[in-house]
């Protein structure tokens, strides 16, 4: 029996074990389960280990995965709107912790702890959602505990090393970012608004009263709230009927999206991080692309949706091809559009007040194309096509850090450019597979 014709026996075997499969690494842990080995993997089916046998099993299985999400469209459509405005809440409290630290000890906390917390709450979240995909609630309330109070301690261990005075507010930081990231995993969007009332109150009233004790006290309060209800609600899962996954196996899946957020991150901060403190225009120029993150994921959403829909109807592949390209570009049109509306209200109002630039403008629009290469990044990620943008962002990143090192002054334009030059590249990489049936399955 060949190696082709052995893995083809076992997908047959299995098959009644796994019934609807929803990933390679279900496969991988019923294999596990049956007594399967890495050496056994290599030594009768050619492959390296148990989880590449998972891969090649997966593709030899029948498509036959059904979506459980009851949860009514309008419902999850705007908790998904949502997304963006919840994120934006701390910045109420941060004229009170530039009162407190100072300016420039602030904006290196804030740099600092956005970069670790972006892509930690991008690994904390695939893992979650891995192992609830599975009904292994319990195992990922685990998980989510388990990473974000390592999260929380890293944080704050590296916060010492900038500054001692740091500790405080970069463990609050982490601790939304954590926090949120557990509470939408179990649509508790609503819950989080309600708890960081007390932040942005008593941020409000900072800046109108000059209360700095009343400001720090309340933000405080909230980040203890939703820390509390985070915990709480990772601790509610009955306990799981049969084992979890390998967790080497969980993080070999979220490898490449956690190492495409860190890089987004990379990108977005070199330039960002520069203008915390500048002109308020330039200031605010991220506000548009931060409120609008919901309706770029909302957008991604949608095109999962219709490019599923168009799989199950599509007569032959070509015309499968053609229709989820269309999908493709009239999504990435919208998710466009809806951010420049909203980067319209905000130059309009900047604009009213006279505090908009020429390099003001010019970086709300850089804002609003990287907004579009996350909605292409979201799709390139949900079908694991994250191949090429790894190899394409550390090359844009080189490029702009080095332009700007060589001729500084030009910070916007080449942050401009290489946004432009991210939407193309990703949008000719999402073209060429979006047609690719084998993503779908």
């Amino acid at each position: 029996m060949t190696e082709i014709e052995a893995v083809d026996e076992l997908a047959n075997r299995v098959a009644p074990m796994i019934g609807r499969a929803v990933d390679e690494l279900q496969i991988a842990a019923v294999l596990e389960s049956q007594g399967f080995t890495d050496q056994v993997a290599q030594e009768r089916y050619g492959v390296k280990d148990v989880f590449a046998l998972a891969v090649v099993v997966y593709k030899r299985l029948p498509r036959d995965v059904e979506t459980h999400d009851d949860e009514p469209r309008t419902r999850r459509t705007f908790r998904v709107l949502s997304h963006g405005p919840l994120f934006l809440l701390p910045s109420l409290a941060y004229p009170a912790a530039y009162d407190w630290l100072g300016a420039m000890t602030m904006v290196r906390g804030l740099v600092f702890t956005t970069a670790i917390g972006w892509w930690w709450a991008m690994g904390m979240s695939l893992v979650a959602y891995r192992l609830l995909g599975h009904g292994l609630d319990r195992a990922a309330g685990r998980s989510l505990r388990l990473s974000g109070g390592v999260g929380l301690g890293v944080v704050a261990a590296g916060s010492l090393l900038i500054d001692t005075r740091l500790w405080m507010f970069c463990l609050a930081q982490m601790g939304f970012q954590v926090s949120s990231c557990v509470l939408v995993i179990h649509k508790r969007e609503a819950r989080l608004a309600l708890l960081m009332v007390p932040a942005c109150a008593g941020g409000a009233a900072h800046l109108v009263l000059d209360v700095l004790p009343v400001a720090l006290g309340c933000g405080a309060l909230s980040i203890a709230l939703i820390l509390a209800a985070s915990w709480h609600e990772t601790g509610r899962a009955k306990p799981d009927t049969r084992k979890p996954p390998r967790m080497s196996l969980l993080l070999r899946l979220s490898a490449p999206s956690v190492a495409y957020s860190a890089l987004c991150a990379a990108f977005m901060l070199n330039t960002d991080a520069r203008f915390v403190l500048a002109d308020l225009d330039l200031g605010l120029a991220v506000a548009p692309l931060v409120l609008g993150m919901g309706a770029v994921e909302w957008r991604a959403h949608r095109y999962s949706e219709q490019a599923l829909d168009e799989l199950d109807s599509a007569k032959d592949v070509t015309r499968f091809r053609r229709a989820t390209q269309r999908l493709l570009v009239r999504e990435l049109a919208w998710c466009l559009v809806i951010l420049a509306c909203v980067a319209l209200v905000v130059l309009g109002v900047l604009a009213r007040f006279g505090l908009l630039t020429a390099r003001g403008a010019l970086l709300v629009d850089a804002h609003v194309l990287l907004g579009g290469v996350f909605f292409l990044g979201f799709v390139l990620m949900r079908y694991e096509g994250l191949r090429w943008p790894l190899a394409i962002m550390p090359v844009v990143i080189s490029a702009n850090v080095l332009v700007n090192h060589f001729a500084p002054g030009h910070e916007i334009p080449v942050f401009l450019t290489g946004c432009a030059a991210l939407l193309v590249l990703f949008l000719l990489t999402s073209l060429a597979t979006a047609g690719e049936v084998r993503r779908y399955r």
